[in-house]
């Protein structure tokens, strides 16, 4: 039963999109992490990533391939999101599938050296979740309060759109019209003081990093209410903030599997 109310307030109205941050979104994490790699950490993924440059080529795989892989999981949306209850703590078992249990199944198989013993197409398809699962749970609309309904109507740039689609796209909505590029010169640099207190913890404490983080959005983005500039303003500040920690996680945890 309690399954199926949490299941109900988060389905309020309509069913969400499966892809948390837009394109753009998603290939800054994955640049911010690709940068901040270490050199044998590129060299041992690289080998692995069917001759492209780096992890960004597979940021949005999972949008787009996702559904079409046997992985064990079966990406539908809330596959991209992670429950959370009301102390802020992962809700384990809301969801027969979430962010965090791909991402925890990913380095598990992939941990201490275990992937050489799996075949490549293994490899590359956790190095795919790993890359776009990270980051995903990290946009505030992937947050998923179990308590409270987690997605609504709301009117922006004189249309209607869901609170969950404004946030994927709010890197587009705020003040920057910046390229990729541009975004990482701007995300991808900080002291090495802060960059140790992003990474400090394993992804279930960052679970709940980020519900603490991002319960301001359901303040910026209002149910049944237009998105001011200022809301849109506030609402890119909150998204700079979790498309850097997501990328500075991401290579983390690449660091720590592919580094060694």
């Amino acid at each position: 039963m309690k399954k199926i109310f949490a299941a109900a307030l988060v389905l309020l109205v309509v069913p969400f999109s499966s892809s948390a941050w837009d394109k753009l979104g998603h290939d800054v994490s994955a640049m911010i992490a690709w940068e901040n790699m270490t050199s044998k950490a590129k060299k041992n993924i690289s080998k692995y990533l069917e001759g492209h440059d780096d992890i960004v080529y597979y940021a949005s795989w999972m949008d787009y391939m996702g559904y079409v892989t046997k992985s064990g999981y079966s990406n539908e949306w809330f596959d991209h999101c992670v429950p959370v209850n009301k102390d802020f703590e992962y809700a384990e078992g809301d969801f027969p599938g979430d962010a965090l249990m791909a991402i925890e199944k990913a380095i598990e198989r992939l941990g201490d050296g275990k992937y050489r013993n799996l075949d490549d197409s293994t490899v590359l398809l956790l190095i795919k979740h790993l890359v776009h699962f990270l980051p995903d749970m990290h946009c505030p609309a992937h947050v998923i309060y179990n308590y409270r309904p987690s997605n609504y109507w709301v009117e922006i740039n004189g249309r209607k759109e869901l609170f969950h689609s404004v946030w994927d796209n709010m890197p587009s909505y705020g003040p920057h019209a910046w390229s990729v590029s541009e975004w990482c010169r701007y995300l991808g640099h900080c002291t090495k003081e802060e960059r140790a207190e992003m990474v400090e913890g394993t992804p279930r404490e960052w679970v709940a990093d980020n519900a603490r983080n991002c319960i301001v959005a359901y303040d910026i983005v209002r149910p049944d209410e237009n998105v001011s500039d200022p809301d849109r303003y506030r609402g890119n500040l909150l998204a700079e903030q979790q498309l850097q920690k997501g990328g500075f996680r991401l290579a983390h945890v690449l660091n720590s599997i592919f580094g060694r």
